[in-house]
């Protein structure tokens, strides 16, 4: 995750952490967004967002591979790219994200190749989902 530094330092130590992952069933293409709640400052969490692409092999693989882990690995990079954090969490979703993942692959399975747009998917879904 890329995040300002200052925010960096804000989730050292010990941080409730709440992760949450949602479907978009867009005509275009399936979108899930995964988002990560940082409860550093309660009156106001850090919240980041992905999206991951089950059109793309690799985001696919890595969700796929999330789902069989007990444990999530966060790598947190400053605004030049260095890494100064890693975070390590229990990961409690599997079940969840492999049903997100089993829906979105058949959703899919319904868009034909000449009209899949993930970016146009995901710009839709950004516009009507808030942090």
């Amino acid at each position: 995750m890329k995040m300002p530094g200052a925010d960096i330092q804000s989730v050292r130590g010990r941080v409730p952490i709440w992760i949450h992952q949602e479907l978009y069933a867009h005509p275009a293409a399936p979108v899930i967004r995964m988002v990560v709640t940082f409860f550093d400052q309660p009156e106001s969490p850090l919240a980041l967002e992905t999206f991951i692409n089950v059109g793309d092999e690799a985001q696919r693989a890595n969700l796929a591979a999330l789902a069989d882990q007990d444990e999530l690995v966060m790598l947190l990079y400053d605004e030049a790219l260095t890494h100064q954090l890693t975070k390590v969490v229990p990961y409690q979703n599997r079940e969840v994200t492999a049903q997100i993942l089993h829906t979105a692959e058949r959703l899919l399975g319904t868009v034909p190749r000449e009209h899949f747009d993930f970016d146009a998917a995901k710009a839709a879904v950004m516009a009507r989902a808030s942090l």
